[in-house]
């Protein structure tokens, strides 16, 4: 029986509601990717482990071993999870890594109500995103509640991706943005297996949006988050070198959010999709 693989060789690492499972699983398709049969082991956002001295062989057992394979895994709370991606670099310095974005604004309307559906909050967003973020005040930087209720504090990417490049070389990270997956989906899949440096294969071109039929967020609290992203939306896009100006965040004039008094349902980029998966997949 051949033992486990020796180490992984890349991770989606983020961001969470921004595609990567829809990503995940057209990697599985391709004939040299090894991946494990569930999405999100969570194994370098754990906590509970010692990582002083790392034991591997239950994370790396996950993974099918079969010669001449690439494995890789899809976590997305790494990029935003302290010392996560500090850990994924001592398990392999030379992994690749990427990372797919969306509008900061509509990732955390659909983790509001992935939170919703999941019974994990009581408010609703407006104040979830306003007064609600009051619940993380001196919370420990991993206390489990950090992971429920991130809705804004997930969406500063410029952050997170500063803290990306500052423990990965810029050779070995790949950011995307999930409308590319959506829209330019053969010519975002051929990047992806370029920079695994994979040969191009085809996977099912034909693709479904997946997502919920909740009602839009409201202009008031899109204009909020709006002003809350505006000085970091800059800094994302110089860091990422990704076009983010067509975003409907990025596209609304700062200073609208104390003007808005109405609740008209704001338009979103990919209004509520999630996950573009294709016809074949049986994932839900």
């Amino acid at each position: 029986m051949p033992g486990p693989i020796p180490r992984v060789e890349f991770a989606v690492v983020g961001v969470q509601k921004a595609g990567t499972t829809a990503l995940f699983h057209f990697l599985s398709q391709h004939s040299r990717i090894c991946v494990p049969s569930a999405k999100e082991l969570h194994f370098f956002d754990d906590d509970s482990r010692c990582w002083n001295g790392p034991d591997y062989r239950d994370y790396l057992c996950r993974f099918p071993r079969r010669r001449g394979r690439v494995a890789g895994e899809a976590t997305p709370s790494y990029i935003w999870w302290p010392n996560a991606l500090e850990r994924l670099h001592a398990h392999n310095r030379d992994v690749k890594v990427i990372a797919l974005f969306r509008d900061p604004a509509d990732r955390a309307h659909a983790h509001w109500r992935m939170s919703r559906a999941r019974g994990l909050e009581t408010m609703d967003f407006s104040n979830a995103i306003r007064a609600g973020r009051r619940r993380l005040d001196g919370l420990a930087p991993n206390d489990a509640r950090r992971r429920h209720f991130s809705y804004v504090e997930r969406g500063f990417y410029g952050a997170q991706a500063e803290r990306l490049l500052s423990i990965f070389p810029r050779a070995q990270v790949l950011m995307l943005r999930q409308d590319d997956l959506a829209l330019r989906h053969c010519h975002t899949l051929a990047r992806v297996f370029d920079f695994l440096e994979l040969k191009q294969e085809p996977v099912e071109a034909r693709s479904v949006f997946v997502g919920d039929t909740a009602a839009p967020m409201d202009e008031a609290d899109a204009a909020y988050l709006a002003d809350t992203y505006a000085g970091d939306m800059p800094r994302f896009a110089d860091l990422s070198g990704l076009d983010v100006w067509d975003w409907p965040t990025a596209r609304q004039e700062p200073g609208m959010a104390s003007g808005s008094g109405g609740h008209a349902p704001r338009r979103g980029s990919l209004g509520g999709v999630t996950s573009i998966m294709p016809l074949s997949s049986g994932v839900p």
